[in-house]
């Protein structure tokens, strides 16, 4: 304001000294860019630093315990491989025990009895005998007894080529001569007999049992074969005494008998017998198969 004199104007009144202006504001300053700060790298240094110290320390507990589970599948494995060394040399000794109880069962000592075979009806039972306590004996035995050089002659069988005979069946007329007074009532008689072989082995222990079971089982398949021979036999010298009977006169009678062609039946239907056999061959009829029971 002024006065209405006029003049120059003069200030109100002046600033006190106690009061003074507000410092200007300074505007935030953007960040510089660049590359971090020192304290910064390492402040991120310390926060990696903890972290791969525990990985390391669990990969360092893994391996431990990795190498510890070895060491006990090492020690649990040399454990069972000597756990099963100790049951192999114990399977071993109750083996050998076994076998010695084994041998102790199966000593022969006179039973099962030898078999022995039946008679049979007007025929002669020859034996020869054989000898051996294994079964390999008792085969030689067999091979090596060459009856028919003692029983000649002997027919030769297509089977048996080598001509080796462990039984034999034959047939011989009773008496040198024979009587007709008339050709109905006219018989000539005739004899079977057999060869089987014979066995007597020692009663102290030294054959086993098996081997005897074996060989009963043999002798009653020799003994089957042979009298399949003899009922054959027995049979064409019936049919032959009943043809002779049917002739007109005692000269046609002794003619008949005399013929060398007179046994020419009896000897095919032997072959036939064979022949059968080795068709069907099994023990029970008389055949003994290859190998059939270690013979």
């Amino acid at each position: 304001m002024s006065d209405e004199g006029g003049g120059s104007p003069q200030p109100l009144a002046t600033a006190s000294p106690d009061l003074q202006s507000p410092p200007p504001t300074v505007p935030p300053q953007a960040p510089a860019s660049g590359p971090a700060r020192p304290a910064r790298r390492g402040s991120s240094s310390v926060r990696l630093i903890g972290p791969l110290t525990t990985a390391l320390m669990c990969l360092g507990l893994v391996a431990y315990f990795v190498y510890q589970l070895q060491q006990i599948n090492q020690l649990q494995a040399n454990q069972i491989t000597a756990q099963q060394a100790a049951l192999a040399a114990k399977q071993e000794q109750i083996d050998a025990l076994q076998l010695q109880i084994q041998d102790l069962k199966e000593r022969w000592y006179g039973s099962p009895a030898i078999w022995q075979p039946p008679p049979m009806t007007n025929t002669d039972i020859n034996f020869f005998d054989v000898t051996g306590t294994t079964q390999g004996l008792l085969i030689a035995s067999l091979d090596s007894s060459n009856i028919c050089a003692k029983y000649p002659p002997c027919t030769p069988d297509p089977a048996v080529p080598n001509g080796v005979a462990w039984g034999l069946e034959g047939v011989a007329p009773v008496g040198s001569n024979y009587y007709c007074s008339s050709p109905r009532t006219t018989t000539v008689a005739y004899r079977e007999f057999v060869v089987l072989p014979r066995w007597s082995p020692p009663t102290d222990g030294t054959v086993k049992i098996p081997l005897v079971e074996k060989w009963n089982a043999l002798a009653k398949v020799i003994y089957t074969h042979e009298a399949g021979h003899v009922a054959i036999t027995q049979q064409d010298i019936a049919d032959l005494n009943a043809q002779a009977q049917q002739t007109s006169t005692c000269s046609a009678v002794f003619n008949f008998w005399a013929n060398p062609h007179i046994f020419d039946k009896l000897n095919a239907d032997q072959a036939a017998y064979h022949a059968r056999l080795r068709a069907d061959c099994s023990p029970e009829i008389g055949c003994l198969p290859a190998g059939w029971n270690g013979w």
